[in-house]
């Protein structure tokens, strides 16, 4: 690497590649579902399971558009970035945004609209990670 501040975008990879990770988790059980409805009919129903490989989609994307801005804006401006500390915090604020409504999803908080259903503060969050 040319510029020591470009292994910042590193754990936003590996941030993103957990999330895909999950992302195929949720899709192949929705699929199982969808597939044979009885399946996990009492422990997650199958909107839950929708909306959660939906939205992981949306996250680990943007994570990882965000790890390659991180990796290419040092060699682009020609110079190290500002402020690394700042990347980190951002991408801790998206992360917890990111599982705090994941795990909102499977216990019920969520505003019922289709694919808006973060609760407010969790919007806050992300809004503010960006």
């Amino acid at each position: 690497m040319k510029y020591e501040t470009q292994k910042v975008a590193l754990p936003f990879f590996m941030v993103a590649m957990a999330l895909f990770t999950l992302q195929i988790l949720f899709g192949l059980l929705a699929a199982t579902v969808y597939a044979w409805p009885n399946f996990m009919a009492e422990v997650m129903p199958f909107h839950i399971m929708r909306v959660s490989h939906t939205n992981l989609l949306i996250v680990w994307l943007l994570i990882g558009f965000m790890g390659c801005t991180y990796y290419l804006m040092p060699e682009e401006a020609e110079r190290e970035i500002h402020s690394p500390k700042l990347a980190y915090i951002q991408l801790a604020i998206f992360a917890f945004a990111g599982v705090a409504a994941l795990v909102g999803y499977q216990f019920g908080i969520h505003e019922g609209r289709e694919f808006l259903e973060q609760p407010f503060w969790v919007k806050i969050l992300i809004t503010i990670s960006f």
